[in-house]
């Protein structure tokens, strides 16, 4: 989305997904689902929101930037979150519609950094490369 600068370096954690912004990527485990961009933005939203509330309006207004968007159309892309994440209109069990509002994440979103690169790095600082 223009305009927008999505973190980097950071990841939303829940249930068994991982979204990482600065990737454009949902994983669960090791497995990439794929999310058209609309449908992206919106989780990103919601994961960022961190099981609170996000209002119709606003996420017309943040992923169609003052473009032509319905009910319908937010509608049409949270139903693509969801079949992504295995949940439906029916359970909303990690998608819940608030009538008239707007939408929450329903489990618990964690933030995470990822390790820096140094705790990764197999050699120490006195070991030879060779």
């Amino acid at each position: 989305m223009k305009g927008i600068n999505w973190p980097r370096d950071v990841e939303y954690r829940f249930l068994d997904f991982v979204l990482v912004p600065d990737q454009a990527r949902l994983l669960k485990g090791a497995d990439d689902i794929p999310l058209a961009p609309k449908p992206f933005w919106l989780l990103l939203l919601l994961a960022q929101a961190a099981n609170r509330l996000v209002e119709r309006d606003h996420l017309l207004e943040l992923i169609w930037q003052g473009g032509n968007a319905s009910d319908e159309s937010l509608a049409q892309v949270v139903s693509q979150c969801r079949r992504a994440l295995g949940d439906s209109a029916a359970q909303q069990a990690v998608i819940k519609t608030v009538t008239r509002r707007g939408y929450r994440l329903v489990p618990l979103v964690t933030v995470a950094l990822p390790p820096p690169l140094a705790a990764c790095w197999p050699y120490s600082s006195n070991s030879p490369l060779w």
